[in-house]
């Protein structure tokens, strides 16, 4: 089903405001795509029809951004960060609880991958830690928190980690593993919008983890979500980004220290 460009523009503008993700042009067929089997669930004919319901039904309007926002995601993705945390930041670290924020989710890969490295880096050493995940998509936020993969995702993980830290499925869950509750029970998963500060309940964390979601904002949206997410750091804390994103010209409350890591002074 078409989409005039009229009616586009304002998908555009509603899905800016709610979540801060600017959908190009180019996005057109991507947003039409995802959006037609809302169209064939309520037997609506027009894309100027479904707007006028997102508008009028909060439910919906998050089903919207549930099937409009990326979830790319695997464990051990871009592993140079987490090799820096294990070998660099853990060891020096002197306190009594570690806590990392993974503020892009997801269905929870980066999230546990975090919590294999503070394991088994902190526990022999008598330090609890603690995993935060949270995701616009509440939909990705309830399989985090059921923490069960398909098998694909196992082979990004090595095997020592696949042997202390996830169950192989039998019987009705053949072709997938658990994540084991020793990790479970220390990982924690939220729904939150970044446009907004955070909760202070969420508390201060020593390590977040923003990363491969910036490139879906425009500068201006950036900069909310950086300083927004910041407040959140510890002083002396270290924020991770994507390899494909920078930010030059977003905040100066962070000093990179090097490619893609960053430092609260």
């Amino acid at each position: 089903m078409p989409i005039i460009h009229n009616t586009f523009k304002k998908f555009q503008t509603l899905v800016r405001e709610e979540s801060g993700i600017h959908l190009s042009d180019a996005k057109k067929n991507l947003l039409t795509s995802r959006l037609a089997k809302r169209l064939r669930h309520y037997g609506i004919d027009s894309y100027d029809e479904y707007y006028r319901l997102v508008n009028e039904d909060s439910f919906e309007l998050q089903m919207m951004i549930d099937i409009i926002t990326t979830n790319e995601t695997s464990f051990f993705r871009e592993p140079h960060h987490f090799d820096y945390l294990k070998n660099s930041l853990l060891p020096e670290f002197k306190g009594s609880k570690y806590r990392v924020w993974s503020a892009a989710a997801s269905i929870g890969a980066e999230a546990y991958t975090l919590a294999m490295i503070l394991d088994e880096g902190l526990v022999p050493r008598n330090i609890s830690w603690e995993v935060v995940g949270t995701d616009i998509n509440t939909e990705v936020i309830e399989k985090a928190k059921q923490s069960l993969f398909p098998m694909e995702h196992a082979t990004k993980i090595d095997k020592k980690y696949l042997k202390n830290y996830c169950l192989k499925g039998t019987n009705k869950y053949e072709g997938f593993f658990l994540i084991d509750d020793t990790l479970r029970r220390n990982c924690t998963f939220l729904h939150a919008n970044l446009m907004y500060p955070p909760s202070s309940q969420i508390g201060q964390f020593d390590v977040i983890f923003l990363r491969n979601m910036l490139i879906y904002f425009d500068n201006e949206n950036k900069k909310i979500i950086v300083e927004n997410v910041i407040k959140a750091l510890k002083k002396g804390g270290y924020l991770f980004i994507g390899h494909s994103e920078t930010l030059n010209k977003i905040t100066n409350q962070v000093r990179q220290i090097r490619p893609t890591v960053y430092i609260k002074d």
